[in-house]
This record gives structure tokens, C-alpha cells and sequence, in this order.
């Protein structure tokens, strides 16, 4: 980090908070001109990494730090938004160094064939990294090609296409028959992948027709695509074609979940972007606030909405670990996160392990109320919601914890079992003094629609609460081997 050092204060001050989301960052000049845009699955590493990593980057790149005096970064939700966003902000910006490495074996582009009659019939979609086919179209150039094949691989299943080279040319349409050199239908076509025109399956209209869509669908024209859809689903419906309009439903939703959380299009940048996470993640909480039931004076009217959510990690009992996680409005912040070593078990048990974490973080907030010092923010303050990564076990284990200190009609709980994506609430939380009897039953399931943004929301602070933990229990058995390797070799 010897390099950071040579940068302006205010520099280095950016740098050091740029935090541990999935987004885009900005190097800029003296005369506030961008010179490098880049995207990153965890921003605050990708960004450090330039500085820690100096003396062995690209020339170019040094070169770029060397101008660079400011640095400015969007967050997202995804990989896959980052993507996105980064390729527009190119586009809008031409930035300098970007410019430069646009030859770099880094980027990649999209390549959509043309139909070239009597030759191909049946166009192929791929990533390349040259544009050498004047009888292709390219999207990009991105960056990173892997989070673009993810991309391509959900696109494909909504839309399959062609990937491989065999020669496929259509000779006659009644019968259908396809000219090729293998007939045999592949592992595509079996997994959904491929409509098989190589087995004469699908003629070269209709693969045209479906080829369009992919087309729009990269030219972020998705509302055309599902407005088509609806039309041709509504034709069916009224000619009493009920399984034909079914499956046009069913595609419409398909397209929907491959994208329901990919809101950044061609025209998405950053003016417009911090705007647009905003809605989304406000909608993502009034409907789970709605959808989950609790008391209105509980859940609503919150400022500054505080999620946090619990996490064990462990191996048959071995260096288990708690995870804290927080999300405040609908934005994970890791700088309130809290990681926990387990210490009154060593054997396997969620259910102890959890009570000892969550015991733990309350005997913090009871600690924080009587000190005249500067607080922990990430105790002193309590959550508005609860949610533990597990099902009804877990849910009665740290609920007792709540009584025990006095929280259980403040602080409304949750469940959210992995298995079903399904939330367990305890059925009488707020009327202890109805409490029945505990042979009746004590729990009640809330089912979040699919696809929403309620469900994305608990989904991604429960899987960042496991990612967090995860990665501090490798951590501590890493250190457990390299002592045991130690002791090995001092006797």
C-alpha cells in the first residue's frame, strides 16, 4: 500500500471506505475526467488490490493510477448488474485507459451470426474476444467474460439457441426437413437448451422468430419482448388454445425471473442508477413488511429499517462460527456486520449455538445502554427484523433467547428455511398472554411470492450472512492446520 500513500488525503479516505459490494468504480483526474471505469463482485477488494498489487500491474494501469486523484463507485446487487452498468458507463464515458485495453484478453464480446441463405439457416450466438465476421453482429466489449456466459446461460434457457457447428441448412418445410452432417440430437436439446434443428425439430422461421428475441433482449428491449408475448398468449386464449397460451405464460415468467433482478438496461447509468436501487429496495420492504403480518406499530414506520440476520458455521462441531449480518433500507452494510466464536459447544448443535450468539449480541446492547462512551453502532442500536437461517427448531431456540432478555414484544423473528425458501413466524409473538397450550400449534408459514422483491431481499442478506460466515470458519481452520502442522514438526 506504499503507492496509496503518495495520493491526496481525501483519496486515500475513498479508497479505504469503499465497501464490500458488487458494483462499479471511477478513477478520475485533477480536472474531474474519468479515466477508468471498472465493476467488481466485492468492490472494496478489487479496489485495494490495485494498490496492494502495484509494483505487478500492467503499465497501463499503473499508469492510470498515477493520474488518478478521485475515485467514485456505485453499488448494485449483482455480478451481473455490474456488468451491465460498467459496459454503459464505458459507452457514455470513451474513458481513456479503458480505450487502451480494449485489445486486452479480458474483454469479450457477444457474437450473433447472421442467416446467410442455403449456407446458415440456423445462426449460433457465442462470447469471442476478436471481431473477425463481418456477417456477425457484437455486443460489448465486457470486461471479465465469465459473469457474461452466466449471463448468456440464463438468457439460453428462456431462449435456447444453437451453439455448435454443425452445418444446418432447411431443404423443405412440408415435410421439415434440415440438411446436416449429424442428426442426433445433443445434450442441449435433452436439458432444455437447444430446440434441435438439427433433427429437424424446429423449422428456420420459427428459430428466426425466437432468434429476434434474444436480440431485443440484448438491445434492453425486454418490454417489447413480453408485450409480444402477452398479445400472442391473449390470441391463444381467445381460439380456446389453453396449452399453447400456458406455455406462453409460462415463458413470460420465465423471462421475468431470469431478469427480476437485473433492472439495469442500455440505458441505466449512474445518474440514473442510485435512483432506481432506491425504488427497488423500498418496494422490497413495504411488501415484506406486508406479506409477513406482523402488528403495524412492529414492522412499519421505521426509519433507517434494520434487518439483521443469524448464521452458524460449522463442520461436524469443528471451529464453529456465528454470522451477523445487517441490512439497513434494503442495503447490506458490512461495516455492522459482526463475526462470533462459538465457545460453549464443541459439538454439532444449531440450536445451543445460535442461543449462545444471539445471547451474546443482546448482552452487547445491554452493555451499550450504560456506557457514557462512544457506542458500537452495530449493537447499540436494535433490529426491526430478525431473521434466523433455519425453520421451526431454530426459529424456538433463539425466540427463548428473546424472552430471556426482555425483547420478544419489541423485535419481530423470523425463520427462513433453505429448503422451501419458507418463512416461519411464531403465531403469537405479540399476545404472550394468550400463549396457548404448546401441544397446539406455535408456528405459522408465510410463503413470499416467487420471483419478488421481498423474497430477493431476506435471500440475499441470509446468503451473505452464509458467505460471511463460511469464510470466517475456512479462516480459523486454516489457522487450526497451520498449528497443528507446527506441532508436527517441532517434535
Amino acid at each position: 500500500m506504499k503507492f496509496l500513500k503518495t495520493k491526496p488525503e481525501k483519496f486515500i479516505e475513498k479508497v479505504l471506505a469503499v465497501p464490500a459490494s458488487p458494483g462499479c468504480y471511477l478513477y478520475m483526474d485533477s480536472e474531474g475526467e474519468i479515466l477508468y471505469v471498472g465493476k467488481a463482485k466485492i468492490l472494496k477488494n478489487r479496489v485495494k488490490s490495485y494498490f496492494t498489487n502495484y509494483p505487478k500491474l500492467d503499465s497501463r494501469i499503473q499508469a492510470m493510477l498515477e493520474h488518478a486523484v478521485d475515485i467514485q463507485y456505485i453499488t448494485v446487487d449483482s455480478e451481473f448488474e455490474a456488468l451491465l452498468l460498467e459496459s454503459n458507463l464505458i459507452k457514455k464515458y470513451v474513458p481513456k485507459y479503458n480505450i487502451m485495453l480494449r485489445d486486452d484478453k479480458n474483454y469479450s464480446y457477444i457474437k450473433v451470426e447472421k442467416a446467410i441463405k442455403g449456407i446458415r439457416d440456423f445462426p449460433r450466438i457465442r462470447t469471442t474476444r476478436e471481431k473477425d465476421d463481418p456477417n456477425a453482429v457484437y455486443y460489448g466489449p465486457y470486461p471479465n467474460s465469465l459473469p457474461l456466459k452466466n449471463i448468456l446461460k440464463r438468457l439460453r434457457k428462456v431462449f435456447p439457441y444453437v451453439s455448435c457447428n454443425r452445418r444446418l441448412v432447411q431443404v423443405s418445410s412440408d415435410p421439415l426437413k434440415v440438411d446436416t452432417n449429424n442428426p442426433v440430437p445433443c445434450l442441449y436439446y435433452h436439458i432444455g437448451l437447444c430446440q434441435a434443428p438439427c433433427a429437424s425439430l424446429i423449422s428456420k422461421d420459427e428459430y428466426a422468430k425466437n432468434f429476434r428475441n434474444i436480440i431485443k433482449f440484448l438491445e434492453g428491449r425486454k418490454g417489447e419482448i413480453i408485450a409480444e408475448l402477452e398479445k400472442e398468449m391473449t390470441a391463444y386464449s381467445k381460439a380456446m388454445d389453453y396449452e399453447n397460451a400456458a406455455k406462453i405464460r409460462d415463458r413470460i415468467n420465465d423471462i421475468k425471473y431470469v431478469t427480476q433482478n437485473v433492472k439495469i438496461d442500455r440505458d441505466v447509468d449512474d445518474i440514473i442508477v442510485d435512483e432506481l436501487k432506491k425504488e427497488q429496495r423500498e418496494q422490497g420492504i413495504n411488501n415484506l413488511i406486508e406479506e409477513l403480518g406482523f402488528p403495524a406499530d412492529k414492522l412499519k414506520n421505521h426509519e433507517g429499517f434494520k434487518i439483521e440476520c443469524y448464521d452458524i458455521s460449522n463442520i461436524q462441531g469443528t471451529n464453529p462460527v456465528g454470522a451477523m449480518t445487517v441490512m439497513v433500507d434494503g442495503v447490506l452494510r458490512p461495516d455492522l456486520y459482526r463475526r462470533f466464536k462459538i465457545r460453549l459447544k464443541s459439538t454439532p448443535d444449531d440450536f445451543a449455538m445460535l442461543q449462545e450468539m444471539l445471547s451474546r449480541r443482546f448482552r452487547h446492547f445491554m452493555l451499550d445502554q450504560n456506557r457514557d462512551e462512544e457506542k458500537d453502532e452495530s449493537f447499540s442500536i436494535l433490529p426491526d427484523l430478525i431473521i434466523i437461517d433455519g425453520g421451526k427448531g431454530q426459529l424456538a431456540a433463539t425466540f427463548k433467547i428473546l424472552k430471556n432478555f426482555g425483547l420478544a414484544d419489541l423485535i419481530p423473528i423470523v425463520g427462513l428455511a433453505k429448503r422451501e425458501e419458507e418463512i416461519f413466524k411464531v403465531q403469537w409473538q405479540f399476545n404472550t398472554d394468550d400463549w396457548p397450550d404448546l401441544a397446539l400449534k406455535r408456528f405459522k408459514r408465510v410463503f413470499l411470492p416467487r420471483r419478488s422483491e421481498s423474497l430477493f431481499l431476506v435471500q440475499r442478506i441470509r446468503d451473505e450472512a452464509h458467505r460471511f460466515g463460511i469464510t470466517f470458519h475456512r479462516k480459523l481452520r486454516s489457522k487450526q492446520m497451520v498449528r497443528e502442522l507446527d506441532k508436527i514438526k517441532s517434535n
